[in-house]
This record gives C-alpha cells, sequence and structure tokens, in this order.
C-alpha cells in the first residue's frame, strides 16, 4: 500500500545491500544523544527509570495490577513512538522483526546482524548499546547470555496461536512465547528494568507486534473486549482503539519465511 512504511525481517534485510544501514545509523545517532530524542530516553520509558510497560495484567514493574490487559496495544504504540524518533534521525530507518522461529535463527539464535560487534570497521549499534547507571550498578554497554538456539519457540507453535479466535487467549499465550524469547537471549533483555536498552528488544517486539497482526487478519482487527477500546495507551497520548489497525498507524508488514499473512 503506497505511503506505509514497511517493516521487514531481519533475514530479508541481511540479504540486501545496505538493508540495515539506515536503522543501524538512526541507532548510532539515537545512542548519542542525552535528551527526549535519545536511547536512552525511550529505553527508559519501558523500564528503568519510568516503569510503564504492560505485561500480562500488570503495569509499572508489576506494582499494579489490573483487571484488563494491555500488553498488546501498548507495545504497539510504544514501537511506534520509538520508530518515529528513529525515523527523525534517518528517514530510511524502519523497525525490522526478528524471526525466532525460523530455520536460521534455531541454528544460530541471534542474527549476526544484530551481534557482531563491529560492521565494515565501525561499532554496531545494533549489537549494544548503552545502558545508564542504576541503584547499585554502574552503567555499562548492554549484554546478552543467549541459550541454545534449537529451545527457541517453533513456527508451529505460533501457528497454533493464531487459531485462537478469543483476545483474552491469545494475548496471554503470546505473552508467555514473548517471555521466553527473553529469558533465553539473557543478560539485559531478561529483566524489566533493563530489556529495551539492547537493540535486539526492538526486533523482538517488533516480531511479537507482527504475530498479533497476523492474528488480526484471522480474527478481526477489532477482535478485543469493548471495554478496552478507550483505554489510555500512557505516555502516548494515543487510546487502544487508535493502534488496533497498522494500516492506519501508516506501515505495514512483509510476508516472513515461517508464519506468513495468509498462512497462519
Amino acid at each position: 500500500m503506497a505511503g506505509l512504511t514497511t517493516r521487514s525481517s531481519v533475514e530479508t534485510l541481511e540479504k540486501q545491500a545496505n538493508g540495515l544501514d539506515a536503522l543501524r545509523d538512526a541507532y548510532g545517532k539515537m545512542q548519542g544523544l542525552a535528551d527526549n530524542r535519545g536511547w536512552g530516553h525511550w529505553a527508559g520509558v519501558h523500564g528503568f527509570p519510568q516503569f510503564l510497560c504492560w505485561h500480562h495484567n500488570r503495569v509499572g514493574n508489576g506494582r499494579t495490577t489490573m483487571p484488563f490487559d494491555l500488553f498488546l496495544p501498548w507495545h504497539r504504540a510504544y514501537l511506534l513512538y520509538f520508530e518515529h524518533t528513529a525515523r527523525d534521525q534517518n528517514a530510511a530507518a524502519s523497525l525490522t522483526w526478528w524471526d525466532w522461529t525460523s530455520p536460521a535463527s534455531h541454528s544460530i539464535g541471534i542474527p549476526k546482524s544484530f551481534s557482531a560487534k563491529t560492521i565494515n570497521g565501525k561499532k554496531n549499534s545494533l549489537a549494544s548499546a548503552p545502558r545508564p547507571a542504576m541503584p547499585g550498578m554502574p552503567g555499562r554497554p548492554t549484554s546478552r547470555a543467549p541459550g541454545n538456539p534449537g529451545s527457541l519457540p517453533t513456527a508451529a507453535q505460533i501457528r497454533q496461536l493464531i487459531t485462537l479466535n478469543q483476545f483474552s487467549d491469545f494475548t496471554d499465550q503470546i505473552q508467555d512465547v514473548h517471555d521466553q524469547v527473553h529469558g533465553w537471549t539473557g543478560g539485559d533483555m531478561g529483566v524489566v528494568a533493563t530489556s529495551a536498552f539492547d537493540p535486539i528488544f526492538w526486533a523482538h517486539h517488533c516480531m511479537i507486534d507482527r504475530i498479533w497482526y497476523l492474528w488480526q487478519l484471522q480474527n478481526g482487527v477489532n477482535n478485543i473486549p469493548d471495554d478496552y477500546r478507550d483505554k489510555p495507551l500512557a505516555p502516548f497520548g494515543v487510546t487502544v482503539r487508535d493502534v488496533l489497525d497498522i494500516n492506519r498507524l501508516g506501515y505495514e508488514y512483509t510476508q516472513g519465511t515461517s508464519v506468513q499473512a495468509g498462512k497462519p
């Protein structure tokens, strides 16, 4: 669809000349900024120091439990605002998804473009980013401790989730998969306070958002409890109903290799 930002898989972009250069450039510039355009500010919305993220029916570092679950819409808004900020640094940048169900991921784990310390002799801003000092912990670059690639979630698991026709069932189970990948990646990704500082966080959550999009294709864009629709997604100034249709938000997903649109 014309005029939409296209989000492609990491593996697709790795096969293209300069496929990840714009994103790498945008991330590098954001990592050098100390104001509200910077990496630290946006990662800090999710975890330390703001802790505004939703997980299951908890918001704010597990401090408050709600009778509803805004995990998927909250993270969709978060990705969108972060992507807009990245595009302010490089207009050609768009988010990419890490397909941890693919044969390549089950062989090597984290894609090389997100694990190589340098690319063409320069620091790779997709591999690590600054993590600020926190109580009892000095500031340092983010780190990971990935597990066995064969233990990552499978395409068959995701296909099964997409067959669930109730939003409450789907969101609960996709969050379990989400949690598994955070834990598998380890290091800073394994801790809510620090996970968004790791550049792979955004590719992981882009994958989760894409799976929700595929679920919506099968089960309807507006398939969400009525009493969720007007819930605010702080601090973004939008509500749940505002983020249900990704095309209205200005982006689309390309086809993947493991789980595809129209082929759950």
